[in-house]
C-alpha cells in the first residue's frame, strides 16, 4: 500500500521503519531537514520536508493516490488540520494520533473515525499491570470495554495440562473470555483450538471484558495446596532427597504443603525435552516414563520416586520427555516453593548449591553458573 505519515519524529519514525520493513510504498512528512535525512538514510523512506498542513507539500507527498494517511505530528490541533486537508483532496484511509481526548469531537465532526488515544491507551496499560501483576503485556479495546491480554501459566497451575475446551467448561471460568493465542517459551505462536493444551511456561493471550479480567487471571494462575495429611506424606518422601537434606522439617513442610497434586491418566504428557524446568515431580502413586529424543523409554519412576529436579534447580532445559505409563497420582513441586525458605534463610540455599554441585560434579555435569539460571536466579 502507498502510505504518507505526517510527522517524522519518535513515532512517525518507528511505524515508517515497520512498514517499509513489511514492504509497503511510504512517505514521510516532516518540518525538520535533519530528522528527513536521518529518516532517509536509516530506514530508506521517501520523505518530504515541509509542512503537513500546507496543500502543496500534501500534493508533492502524492496524497492524492495514498491508500492511508497517518497523522502523528505533535500537536492535535496540527493533526486535525492535516485530516480535514487530506478529507478534501483524497479518499485515503485516515487514521489519527490522539494527544488530548477534548480533541475527539472535532476529529469526529472531521471525518476521521480511527482515533489512537495515546493517553487512553497508555492509562489502560499502566493501570492493568497495576491490578494484574500476572499480565505481561495488554491492549484496550472497545474504548477500554474489553482488553487483550497475555498470561503466563504457573508451573503449578491447576490449568496446566487441560485442553482449551476443558478449560472453557470448567465452573467459574468466565465464558465470554476467549482464547486467541499461545505461546511457547521459545516464542512460537500457535492458534488455540479445542483440543489444545494449555502447557506450563507457556504464554497465553486472550480477549475478555475489562469486568472479567481479574476472574480469569485468579482462574488461569491458581494453585490448589495438599492436604494437610498428604503434605505430611510428601514431606516424608522429599526428606529422601539430597539436595533438600539442609532443610529442617518445618521448612521441608512448607515446601511440601506449596505442592499440587495432580491426578493424570495414562499417556499424560507432563514436559518434553527441551521445556524449560520449572517444577519437579514425586510420583505418590503409578508409573512415569521418562523418554529418550526417540520417545524410547529410558527410565521409568515408580512410587515415592521423584524426577525433573535438575532442571528446575539448573535452569537447564528438559533432557527427557516425561509420559505416565499408568494412570497416576503426582505431586507437583515448584521453583516458587523454594524461593520463600531460601530466602529466609541463605545459609540453607549456600548448603543447597553445595551439594547440588557435589551431585553435578559426579555426573560429569559441573555446571557454568553464567549460562544457567538456577534455582534462585531469574
Amino acid at each position: 500500500m502507498k502510505i504518507v505519515i505526517a510527522g517524522g519524529g519518535r513515532v512517525g519514525g518507528a511505524l515508517a521503519a515497520r512498514l517499509v520493513s513489511e514492504q509497503h510504498s511510504v512517505t514521510v512528512i516532516e518540518r525538520d531537514a535533519g530528522i528527513c535525512s536521518r529518516l532517509f538514510e536509516e530506514v530508506g523512506v521517501v520523505t518530504v520536508c515541509g509542512d503537513a498542513t500546507n496543500p502543496r507539500v500534501l500534493e508533492a507527498a502524492g496524497i492524492g493516490t495514498a491508500d492511508v494517511a497517518a497523522a502523528v505530528l505533535a500537536h492535535d490541533p496540527a493533526n486535525l488540520a492535516f485530516a480535514m486537508l487530506v478529507r478534501s483532496t483524497s479518499s485515503a484511509r485516515l487514521m489519527v494520533r490522539m494527544l488530548d481526548t477534548n480533541y475527539r469531537d472535532a476529529y469526529r465532526l472531521a471525518g476521521v473515525k480511527e482515533l489512537v488515544a495515546e493517553a487512553d491507551v497508555v492509562v489502560a496499560k499502566m493501570t492493568t499491570a497495576i491490578d494484574f501483576p500476572q499480565v505481561s503485556g495488554s491492549l484496550p479495546l472497545s474504548s477500554g470495554d474489553a482488553l487483550l491480554f497475555e498470561l503466563a501459566i504457573p508451573a503449578r497451575a491447576r490449568v496446566a495440562g487441560q485442553t482449551v475446551a476443558q478449560v472453557r467448561g470448567m465452573e467459574g471460568f468466565p465464558r465470554e473470555c476467549i482464547f486467541i493465542a499461545l505461546v511457547d517459551p521459545q516464542g512460537h505462536t500457535a492458534l488455540p483450538e479445542g483440543n489444545t493444551q494449555l502447557k506450563a511456561g507457556h504464554n497465553v493471550i486472550l480477549v475478555a471484558r475489562r469486568t472479567q479480567v481479574a476472574t480469569a487471571v485468579e482462574f488461569l494462575t491458581s494453585e490448589p495446596p495438599l492436604g494437610e495429611g498428604l503434605a505430611s506424606t510428601l514431606a516424608k518422601t522429599l526428606r529422601k532427597l539430597d539436595f533438600l537434606a539442609p532443610l529442617n522439617d518445618d521448612e521441608l513442610e512448607a515446601v511440601a504443603r506449596g505442592a499440587e497434586l495432580l491426578q493424570t491418566p495414562a499417556g499424560t504428557e507432563l514436559f518434553r525435552q527441551g521445556d524449560a524446568g520449572e517444577t519437579f515431580y514425586v510420583v505418590i502413586s503409578g508409573e512415569v516414563a521418562m523418554k529418550d529424543g526417540s520417545r524410547q523409554t529410558v527410565a521409568t519412576v515408580k512410587q515415592g520416586g521423584f524426577f525433573g529436579e535438575l532442571a528446575l534447580l539448573t535452569g537447564e532445559p528438559r533432557n527427557a520427555t516425561a509420559v505416565t505409563a499408568t494412570p497416576c497420582e503426582l505431586a507437583a513441586v515448584g521453583r516458587e516453593d523454594f524461593r520463600g525458605v531460601m530466602m529466609a534463610n541463605p545459609a540453607v540455599a549456600l548448603e543447597m548449591s553445595r551439594i547440588l554441585g557435589q551431585r553435578l560434579s559426579r555426573l560429569g555435569g559441573q555446571v557454568q553458573s553464567t549460562k544457567r539460571r538456577g534455582l534462585f536466579g531469574r
